[in-house]
C-alpha cells in the first residue's frame, strides 16, 4: 500500500482513462438583458470534463492552489501563477524551479492533501491536482464543495496529456507548442543521433523504496517517448501489460540488458538497491541515472525534459537534466512555448 500511495502522489499510477476538455458556448436566449448576462458569466467562467467530473472554472482565477508540483509545473508553463504549491509529490526539481518562479511551497504529507480547514483558510478560487487515483481525485468531491477542483491527467500518451491539460485552461495553443518543442528533441537529425540510426538500445528500470524493482510498459508516456526518439528496447519491455509498471524479480534481470540500462534516482527511487542484486552483474550495458523527477513525471515540462535526456543520449553528447542545469532547460522550455 505504502508503495501505491507514493507512486500515485508522484503521478505514476492511474487506472482511469480521461474524458476530454470541454469549453462554454453562448446560450440563445430570448430576453436581451438576460441574454447578456448569461454571456458575460459565461465569459468568467468555462466548462471542463475531466476523468472525475464535469465542472465550471473561472477562466481568470486570482487565488489557485496547487495540490502537487505536477499540478504547479503544469499552471506555470501555461502562464498561470499558483498562490500556494503543495509539496505532496516530493519532486525536488519542480520544487526548485517552482521556487525559482516566486512561487509559495507548503509541506504537506507526501501522497495526500491539505485538511479542508487548511485550504480553506488559503481562500482559492480554484483547486488543481494530479490523478484520478491520486490524493486530489479520491477527494475530489470534498475538495470541489471549498473551490472548482480540476484532476489533471496521467493516462493516455505524452501528447493527449498535454493537451487535455492545456485545454482545460483555455492555452490550446500553449499545448501545441509544448507538443512541438518536445517533437522537435526527438527528431534530431539522424546524423548526429545514433538511435534515429537503429544502433542503440536502450533498458528502462527502477527501483522504488529499496525493495520493488520494476519497469515500465509500452504505453505510459516516458516508454513512448523512448521509441520515439528512436532506441530500442529489450524484449521483455516490449510486452504490453495492463498498469503502468511491471514487478520485476530478481531471476528475470539478466533479460534486461541493452547498450544503456537506465535507472531514475529520486526521493523514493534507489539505482544503488537495484544494482546491488547478484542477478545484476550480468548486464553489461552501461549504467545511466538520470532525474526520476524528469523521468517519471507527467507534466509537459517533464516530457520535454525526458526528451532532451533522451537526445543527448542518443547523439552521446551534453548533460541530463540535473540539479545543476533543470532551471536553464525549463527558462528554454518557456522560451520555446509561451511565444
Amino acid at each position: 500500500m505504502r508503495k501505491r500511495r507514493v507512486l500515485v502522489a508522484a503521478a505514476l499510477v492511474a487506472p482511469l482513462l480521461l474524458g476530454g476538455c470541454g469549453t462554454s458556448s453562448e446560450k440563445d436566449n430570448a430576453e436581451g438583458t438576460k441574454a447578456k448576462s448569461t454571456v458575460a458569466a459565461e465569459k468568467k467562467t468555462r466548462t471542463i470534463t475531466h476523468a472525475v467530473g464535469t465542472l465550471s472554472i473561472p477562466t481568470a482565477p486570482k487565488s489557485v492552489v496547487a495540490l502537487d508540483e505536477v499540478a504547479g509545473l503544469t499552471l506555470v508553463s501555461l502562464g498561470i501563477k499558483p498562490k500556494i504549491v503543495y509539496k505532496a509529490s516530493a519532486q525536488p526539481r519542480g520544487q526548485e524551479i517552482l521556487k525559482a518562479e516566486g512561487v509559495e511551497l507548503r509541506d504537506v504529507t507526501v501522497g495526500t492533501v491539505p485538511s479542508i480547514e487548511k485550504l480553506a483558510a488559503d481562500a482559492p478560487d480554484l483547486l488543481v491536482g494530479t490523478g484520478a487515483a491520486g490524493p486530489t481525485g479520491v477527494g475530489y468531491q470534498k475538495l470541489t464543495k471549498l473551490a472548482p477542483t480540476v484532476v489533471l491527467p496521467i493516462e493516455g500518451t505524452w501528447r493527449d496529456i498535454v493537451t487535455k491539460t492545456a485545454g482545460y485552461f483555455g492555452q490550446e495553443e500553449i499545448g501545441k507548442r509544448q507538443i512541438a518543442a518536445t517533437e522537435a528533441l526527438l527528431k534530431k537529425p539522424a546524423d548526429a543521433n545514433k538511435a534515429a540510426k537503429g544502433d542503440e538500445t536502450l533498458s528502462l528500470l527502477g527501483n522504488s523504496f529499496g525493495q520493488n524493482d520494476f519497469t515500465m510498459p509500452p504505453h505510459v508516456p516516458i516508454s513512448t517517448l523512448i521509441k520515439e526518439a528512436g532506441f530500442t528496447r529489450p524484449a521483455f519491455q516490449q510486452r504490453e501489460v495492463k498498469g503502468y509498471s511491471v514487478p520485476l524479480s530478481s531471476e528475470f534481470l539478466p533479460e534486461q540488458d541493452a547498450k544503456l540500462i537506465v535507472i531514475p534516482k529520486g526521493a523514493y527511487y534507489d539505482p544503488a538497491a537495484l544494482q546491488k542484486k547478484p542477478t545484476f552483474a550480468k548486464l553489461k550495458g552501461k549504467v545511466v541515472i538520470p532525474d526520476a523527477d524528469i523521468w517519471y513525471g507527467m507534466s509537459g515540462f517533464a516530457f520535454y525534459a525526458s526528451a532532451y535526456d533522451l537526445n543527448n543520449l542518443a547523439s552521446g553528447q551534453g548533460e541530463l537534466t540535473s540539479q545543476a542545469n533543470v532551471q536553464k532547460v525549463w527558462q528554454t522550455y518557456l522560451s520555446e512555448t509561451k511565444k
